[in-house]
């Protein structure tokens, strides 16, 4: 490992201090740091220095440190991951669903990252593609493509087929496409299952549906999930992909969505697996089981 990027929430005083810190351990174990211009900027960074590479395109870098709570991981997983670069989250956030450590055990997850003690998870990401009257635009998503009404708008009504094969039909305030990372986020609020990230799946979950009997489904990864927006309400439809970036919809375009042709590579550190986070994450199963019956 020669060269590490550090990329930083800008907004957290906390996670602006921790980025000081990595890149002084770092650069005492001879590595190389690449940071993006706008974080060097409000960092106080130049780049008099030889081992600092400031702004453009992450090459040749090896591994990221992420400082920041889910939205930062998502942000540079969406990122990195068109370049083959691993990522470390450390959580300077609430939740911290997607983050490996927390900001207090930095210094020990350094020392593992610079030895190289660790393993590299790879997770799927989806790509959704919006086809307007000339034109196509791109989306990658690492947790999902949501596709909803705008604010105070009516309910939609929206067709979804997988593969040329209906599967649904039905009015509702919008759809989730999830990766099976996405399935501990908002699919998982609309009612979605719970997925182990290393699945290959594609979960389609409807919000809140006009239908008691309109449920999740599970797809398979080579499949192509194709939808519709009825034009026969006057709802203004919207398109976002981890709610970083999106787009309108009219009845005139097509959504599609497939698993993207590149994936993102998250570092284990193997201190803690898929079901102990669900425990601390998100406090499932529940803290205070039923008593028995006496």
């Amino acid at each position: 490992m020669k060269r590490v990027g550090i990329m930083v929430h800008l907004g957290k005083p906390r996670a602006l201090e921790l980025a000081a810190k990595v890149k002084e351990i770092l650069t005492a174990s001879g590595l190389e740091i690449w940071v993006p211009e706008e974080a060097a900027q409000v960092l106080g960074w130049g780049s008099a220095s030889e081992k600092l590479s400031i702004g453009g395109e992450p090459l040749g870098v090896d591994a990221a440190v992420v400082l920041g709570g889910d939205g930062t991981l998502l942000h540079a997983a969406g990122l990195l991951a068109s370049f083959d670069i691993p990522i470390l989250g450390v959580n300077v956030g609430y939740l911290g669903f997607l983050s490996e450590v927390e900001a207090a055990e930095l210094e020990p997850t350094l020392e593992a990252l610079i030895s190289h003690r660790f393993e590299i998870e790879e997770r799927m990401l989806l790509e959704a593609v919006v086809e307007s009257e000339g034109k196509k635009e791109r989306f990658l998503a690492v947790n999902d493509v949501v596709i909803t009404r705008a604010a105070f708008a009516r309910m939609i009504h929206l067709k979804i087929d997988v593969d040329g094969v209906s599967i649904g039909d039905f009015v509702a305030d919008g759809l989730i496409v999830s990766t099976p990372t996405g399935s501990t986020a908002y699919s998982l609020s609309a009612g979605g299952p719970i997925v182990h990230p290393r699945l290959e799946t594609i979960l389609v979950t409807p919000i809140c549906p006009h239908s008691l009997a309109t449920r999740s489904i599970l797809v398979l990864p080579d499949e192509v999930v194709r939808v519709m927006v009825v034009p026969d309400r006057s709802s203004k439809v919207v398109l976002t992909a981890d709610g970083q970036a999106g787009a309108a919809i009219t009845p005139k375009d097509i959504v599609l969505v497939r698993k993207a042709d590149v994936s993102a590579k998250f570092i284990k550190l193997g201190r803690r697996n898929f079901y102990q986070v669900l425990a601390q994450r998100l406090n499932y199963p529940a803290l205070h089981p039923p008593r028995p019956i006496t």
